[in-house]
């Protein structure tokens, strides 16, 4: 769930859930008005000398709708109750008219928080629930608490950091770091210019450093935007100063959890069945892949020490964090080294501006002989290709040599999808399509992902309900697969349709020009405006169509469209008409190399978004010869 302002402490980052998660709006806009406003946030976090620390928090919310009532008059507190407890302070409703009604005992309750309750052996995570009595727009929502942490979720790190969405007005903002030595030197930066640094009075013999704000002029982030965390202001305070200290500090964690065992090394030269290298690494990636269940867990909930690899491989099912360290266990006896690394899903593509390790939320494995990086949590990923959400992050490698750098893009030398169509019109307005398609990386798993094991006559009905639901006529009379299990492998699909009522019989025909419509897709977001003020978020494609299209007998066409062929600073477009005889060929391009598209090249990728658009909604005229 997206909120609006994002706050995160921890020794790392305080493991709450004030206002959850950064939002990723790529396909979702919000309603263009304000549903409320920020009056207060300030959080502070302070470290003991015995290496506890307590979050304080207040807040003081106004929603100005029924909107705003309804998502804002029940607040969520999320903690690790393990090493966690939750105090409320004080919590009520002021009015417009200034009375106050304070929230009941009752309408404070805690609950398991979604993970603990689906897998309670990798979180025990709570929710500390606060329902605010008799809201009305314009109303006023107050609440402090604190919530106080026995230890770091990783040793020796704190670290504090709060997101502005550019969408909630906030009238002042604030973190502050106070660690309990003067020795103990505090880290600060921010992206942007938003926060100022502001002094503040530190205890005898302690260090603080805080950060202030407000947000007057909104504005809403518009289809085809990356992460907020990629561009809106985002300020952090840490105890490290490098990344290499959370990659050592994990260490710590997940060491005694890769300890080997018996099992292990019996379940690890099992699986291999004599592999070695390369191969070994494929075939133990890929039994995890299939036996080696995943579940999602939020770390603020649960913390980062990983359970050992060998409770993970008894139970079948882990987490990122814990099926990261089998797969890394079952490698290394099988003398491969491997490491995990930690990295973020959402669509964020640089580093935050200071240390934190919040800034991570999942686990991959980095396999240094090979330079692989390896999702063990993805069931149809190939081990030479990523799922598309941990491609081009920021990724912290764990283990021995510890460094921050970037996991791969996807791979553009060869095209993601390769479609060749023979298609053959009748006088009747029927139309039969044999297309041979080949997919590659994530285009290969999107497509192995949607069929879920589907086969035989379950499979046929599926496809051909997406056939009749894109508002096709006809029948869909056959598919065929090509390595659809070999992951490694592209994977080859070949269809065989009949298309029917395509035009009206006649002297004069019409139809839409048979192109590759799916091109248009991933820039469908880009054709409205033509400038932007923000970043734009695209998935990095090349797809390549192929077109020969057998015209009815004595039919040629009025004419053709114009060619297009445009390279850009974003990527390039290009379409191709040509007649041979009675066979017209469509050739077309769509290659986008980035995930981000800066505000100054935004008017490229509109130009592209146009030309694909339109080029999916020519027609064709077909004139019969005298």
């Amino acid at each position: 769930m997206t909120r609006h302002l994002t706050p995160k402490a921890a020794l790392l980052t305080a493991g709450f859930i004030l206002l959850t998660a950064s939002a990723n709006p790529a396909f979702a806009r919000e309603p263009a008005q304000v549903n409320y406003q920020v009056i207060l946030l300030h959080q502070e976090l302070s470290v003991q000398k015995n290496g506890a620390y307590t979050d304080r928090i207040d807040r003081v919310i106004q929603p100005l709708t029924m909107a705003g009532v309804q998502s804002q008059s029940q607040m969520q507190i999320g903690y690790p109750a393990n090493f966690a407890q939750v105090h409320i302070l004080e919590a009520y409703t002021e009015t417009a008219s200034g009375v106050k009604h304070p929230v009941p005992a009752d309408a404070i309750y805690t609950q398991s928080s979604p993970d603990a309750l689906s897998a309670p052996f990798l979180s025990d995570g709570r929710i500390q629930s606060v329902v605010f009595p008799a809201v009305a727009p314009g109303d006023t929502l107050h609440i402090r608490y604190t919530i106080h942490y026995d230890h770091p979720y990783l040793p020796g790190i704190y670290a504090i950091s709060m997101l502005l969405a550019p969408n909630v007005p906030v009238s002042k903002a604030q973190i502050i770091l106070h660690t309990s030595s003067a020795a103990k030197k505090l880290y600060a930066a921010q992206q942007g210019d938003a926060w100022h640094a502001v002094s503040v009075s530190p205890a005898k013999n302690a260090t603080s450093r805080s950060f202030e704000t407000s947000l007057n002029k909104v504005s809403y982030p518009p289809l085809g935007s990356p992460a907020l965390t990629q561009y809106a202001p985002l300020a952090v305070i840490s105890t490290a100063e490098h990344w290499t200290e959370v990659a050592k500090a994990y260490n710590q964690l997940a060491t005694p959890a890769m300890q080997m065992t018996p099992e292990l090394q019996k379940a690890a030269e099992h699986i291999a069945h004599g592999a070695t290298g390369l191969d070994a690494v494929k075939v133990i990636y890929h039994w995890m892949q299939k036996n080696i269940h995943s579940v999602s867990i939020n770390y603020a909930n649960a913390g980062f020490t990983p359970p050992s690899a060998s409770s993970t491989l008894q139970r079948g099912v882990g987490d990122s964090n814990a099926n990261a360290v089998l797969l890394c266990t079952l490698l290394g006896a099988l003398h491969i080294e491997a490491v995990p690394a930690m990295i973020s899903t959402s669509a964020r593509f640089h580093p935050y501006p200071a240390v934190d390790p919040f800034a991570f939320g999942h686990f991959l494995v980095y396999v240094p002989a090979y330079h692989l990086f390896l999702d063990p949590t993805s069931r149809y990923a190939g081990i030479h290709s990523l799922p598309l959400e941990d491609a081009g992050r920021p990724v912290l490698i764990t283990g021995k040599n510890p460094r921050m750098t970037q996991t791969p893009l996807p791979d553009l030398s060869l095209p993601l999808i390769d479609k060749h169509s023979q298609l053959r019109l009748s006088a009747s307005g029927t139309m039969h399509d044999q297309t041979v398609e080949i997919r590659r990386g994530y285009a290969a798993q999107d497509i192995r992902s949607a069929l879920m094991g589907s086969k035989g006559r379950m499979l046929m009905k599926g496809l051909r309900n997406g056939f009749y639901e894109q508002g096709d006529l006809g029948q869909l009379e056959s598919i065929a697969f090509q390595n659809r299990k070999k992951l490694d492998q592209p994977l080859g699909l070949k269809t065989s349709a009949v298309k029917d009522g395509l035009f009206i019989p006649g002297h004069s025909v019409a139809m839409i020009m048979p192109t590759d419509t799916s091109m248009a897709k991933p820039l469908q977001a880009f054709t409205a405006e033509s400038v932007r003020t923000t970043p734009s978020l695209i998935n990095p494609s090349y797809m390549q169509s192929d077109i020969s299209l057998k015209l009815p007998q004595g039919y040629q066409p009025a004419y053709l469209p114009k060619n297009i062929d445009v390279q850009t600073s974003v990527g390039s477009y290009s379409i191709h008409y040509a007649l041979s005889g009675q066979t017209l060929k469509i050739d077309q391009r769509l290659k986008l190399p980035e995930f981000v598209i800066t505000a100054k090249n935004y008017p490229a990728l509109h130009q592209l978004a146009i030309l694909s658009s339109s080029s999916t909604r020519e027609g064709l005229l077909l004139v019969k010869r005298q």
